[in-house]
């Protein structure tokens, strides 16, 4: 069919539009090579008009050459006309225009097509004119737009931008090469990059340009090359004397000449377009945001927006068509995602199958090579499979998500990657809560069934030597990054297995930290110091989830670096800085109930060490009359954590705990024991925003028939709630002058007594 310029409207020129079942079946095809002079532009051009005369609509021949040398305007005698870069605005208006808006009144009279249908539209005929031309944004509206109406043919460059760009948008693909070592190692570099990149490589098709040449690869040995892709030539283009001949004369149309071999593997070329599926919409979403990365450093490295100017400085980007991304100090701000689709789920637990069958068969040196040989294998199996089609985004994803099932800790391990998440609870397999910023949020993660998660609990557990089973239905254990981990499974958790993960910052939080988050003050922190550095006996106290761990890493970080350290947990997790530090770990009975380790074990034998301090994770038990009777025997300056909701409540907790060691010691004795082994108690509270502080700082002062005596001296006042559900309130001394004050200056600390007044005293 024919089709007339649409340029010259006073003329009466018309465009033959298609029909409506012919507008399902335009398509963007995009024809590329691994480098210049493969033939893939008399290709692309050919194509263009056997793809008109087929189907009787007009076909957009994209020229996205970044070199603006306007090839294939030569080779149809055409005349400088509408390019890209022109058409911003028009785009502009057509994007705003939405679906009502036709493409064919966007190109009227700014487009030419010839006679035969083809219009040839290039980036641009200047290089300043190409600089901005390559908008990711521009380019995915005037495309997708035009694609309603007109079939889209590209001829593009295998410069990256341009190439991921036009592979994820492009419904078909064919690469032409030649059959050459060079041009087939460069393309199996480039497929390896784009494999790398989780770009699917399902829509390319190879096609081996001058097969027939003296000297060239025999075929078998190229598809050998491309066998590891799934891949087989599937089109071979004879080299014929007519083809240069034709392209210097002008007669670019080779599909024209009956008696041309290379025309007629050309029209099985252009009737296999014809079976190509377009992409649903739902599987050509595009990654702008990453192509506007990329097309910025594209263009950097020509020297065109090396000033962030231009459409890639900030171009606005659809809603719906981005991808969360990690700020500035790497913390992303997750929407976490969940596939519905059950072949999904079914073909992770059959690819997963497939790599663990391959990896029993294979030896690797360390955990880089096992994570780069399981994801070769699970792109190679998934470069086999067409039942589920992807697009880079889902493939990516895909990708990833069984890494991490197989390498990792399943749906938890994106979770783990996010800093900003302090805690992970998974009540079951279908509820997953994390705790961020103070605040319990449920996410739409799950794990497929009930054992999955138990096996990822047995996962935590393995390396340390433990187990969890019916016998053993709980275990306590720790991640490789220091985190703690709960985990319970039937049949005491009635509901199913659960997972609790508390995290830990990977850099201990210092004094400008938690001044700024207002945990504490200046002045707060310059009597802790003291304390510490005066080897005063110190107790931290609060709620589960107060932060009492960190806050005893923060305070041991004032301990000297010369002095011998112990330290004494159930699950190893505080991180001091001083090299002379020794830790020691708690264990569990076996499976025939013998040798457990507890923290009072440890307590004793660690007095056996020559430690100058001890540091008990956490007293719950027994232990507390042997951490006593530690920090009253020469060791002073140890620390320990309890739960307790206030200061006095920590010292009655202590009291009830040394009572469970057995030892049947009177009250007053224990009273002066207390009285003489803890000197300063710091109370930690999580507030109803979230946000967690020292609410007090007490100093114990002795004891009576009434019990041990403290006096208070910093405290926290809350004095509302702002709109926001912020807590409003201020830290403040309550004018008592410890009896520590005086050990400070016996040991050559200057502090000024101003510290311990309140505000309106100073």
């Amino acid at each position: 069919m024919r089709l007339f310029s649409l340029a010259d409207e006073e003329g009466g020129a018309v465009a033959v539009m298609a029909s409506d079942a012919a507008i399902d079946q335009c398509k963007i095809i995009t024809v590329t090579g691994p480098k210049e002079g493969v033939g893939k532009s008399i290709l692309a051009l050919n194509l263009a008009y056997v793809r008109a005369a087929q189907t009787g609509r007009g076909v957009v021949l994209l020229a996205a050459d970044p070199l603006c040398r306007e090839e294939l305007l030569h080779w149809m005698g055409m005349t400088q006309f509408g390019t890209i870069s022109s058409l911003k605005d028009l785009v502009d208006f057509y994007a705003r225009a939405g679906a009502g808006q036709r493409a064919v009144d966007l190109v009227r009279g700014k487009i030419a097509f010839s006679k035969a249908g083809v219009a040839v539209v290039p980036l641009g005929f200047q290089l300043k004119d190409v600089t901005g031309a390559f908008d990711p944004k521009l380019l995915h509206d005037f495309l997708k737009g035009l694609v309603h109406h007109y079939d889209i043919i590209v001829d593009t460059e295998c410069a990256y931008a341009l190439l991921t760009f036009f592979l994820e948008i492009s419904d078909g693909v064919y690469w032409v090469t030649i059959p050459q070592r060079p041009a087939i190692a460069a393309t199996i570099g480039l497929f390896e990059d784009l494999r790398s990149e989780h770009f699917g490589l399902d829509r390319v098709e190879i096609v081996v340009n001058q097969y027939n040449l003296p000297g060239a690869m025999p075929v078998g040995e190229i598809e050998r090359y491309f066998s590891p892709y799934n891949k087989k030539i599937k089109f071979r283009l004879p080299w014929e004397e007519e083809i240069p001949e034709a392209a210097n004369s002008g007669n670019y149309l080779i599909v024209n000449n009956s008696a041309s071999e290379w025309g007629k593997i050309l029209r099985f070329i252009a009737n296999h377009i014809k079976e190509v599926k377009p992409k649903s919409s739902a599987r050509s979403v595009v990654d702008l945001a990453r192509h506007i990365e990329e097309a910025g450093s594209f263009w950097k490295l020509r020297g065109g927006a090396a000033n962030g100017a231009g459409p890639l400085a900030g171009g606005e980007v659809p809603a719906g068509s981005l991808t969360s991304r990690p700020d500035a100090e790497g913390a992303a701000d997750l929407e976490w995602e969940t596939n519905a689709d059950p072949r999904w789920n079914k073909m992770k637990e059959e690819i997963h199958a497939q790599v663990v069958s391959e990896m029993a068969m294979v030896k690797v040196a360390n955990e880089t090579q096992r994570q780069q040989k399981v994801t070769q294998i699970i792109t190679h199996m998934l470069d086999r499979r067409h039942d589920v089609e992807m697009n880079r985004e889902e493939r990516e994803k895909f990708i990833t998500e069984l890494l991490d099932e197989i390498l990792g800790l399943g749906p938890l391990q994106v979770l783990l990657r996010d800093p900003t998440i302090t805690e992970i609870m998974v009540n079951s397999c279908d509820k997953i809560y994390i705790e961020r910023k103070g605040k319990l949020l449920l996410t739409p993660l799950r794990f497929r069934t009930d054992d999955q998660l138990v096996e990822v609990i047995r996962k935590i557990v393995a390396p340390l030597g433990r187990r969890v089973d019916e016998s053993s239905p709980l275990v306590d254990a720790r991640l490789k990054d220091g985190s703690r981990v709960n985990g319970v499974i039937p049949p005491l958790a009635i509901s199913g297995p659960t997972l609790t993960i508390r995290r830990f910052s990977a850099k201990p939080l210092g004094t400008e930290e938690l001044i700024q988050m207002s945990s504490i003050t200046a002045e707060m922190v310059e009597f802790i110091r003291a304390c510490v550095l005066t080897a005063k006996n110190v107790v931290i106290s609060g709620g589960t989830g107060t932060g009492k761990t960190t806050f005893l890493n923060f305070c041991s970080s004032y301990i000297p670096m010369g002095e011998r350290i112990v330290t004494i947990e159930d699950v190893a997790e505080l991180k001091l800085q001083q090299p002379h530090w020794v830790r020691l770990e708690s264990r569990p009975p076996n499976i025939e109930g013998k040798g457990e380790v507890t923290i009072r074990d440890l307590v004793r034998n660690a007095l056996r060490m020559r430690p100058d301090r001890i540091v008990v994770g956490e007293c719950r038990g027994g232990e507390a009359i042997d951490m006593l009777q530690a920090m009253n025997t020469g060791h002073d300056g140890s620390m320990t954590t309890i739960h307790a909701n206030g200061p006095a409540d920590a010292l009655n907790r202590v009291k009830t705990m040394c009572l469970m060691s057995g030892m049947e010691l009177p009250v007053w004795a224990l009273h002066d024991m207390m009285s003489s082994a803890i000197h300063i108690i710091c109370q930690l509270s999580r507030m109803e925003d979230g946000s967690r502080k020292v609410t007090s700082i007490s100093e114990v002062t002795g004891h009576d028939e009434h019990g041990v005596k403290i006096q208070e001296i910093f405290k926290f006042v809350q004095t509302g709630i702002d709109a926001e559900k912020r807590v409003l309130g201020y830290h403040a001394a309550t004018g008592v002058i410890p009896n520590a004050f005086k050990a400070f200056a016996t040991h050559g600390l200057e502090m000024s007594d101003k510290i311990f007044k309140p505000k309106e005293q100073k």
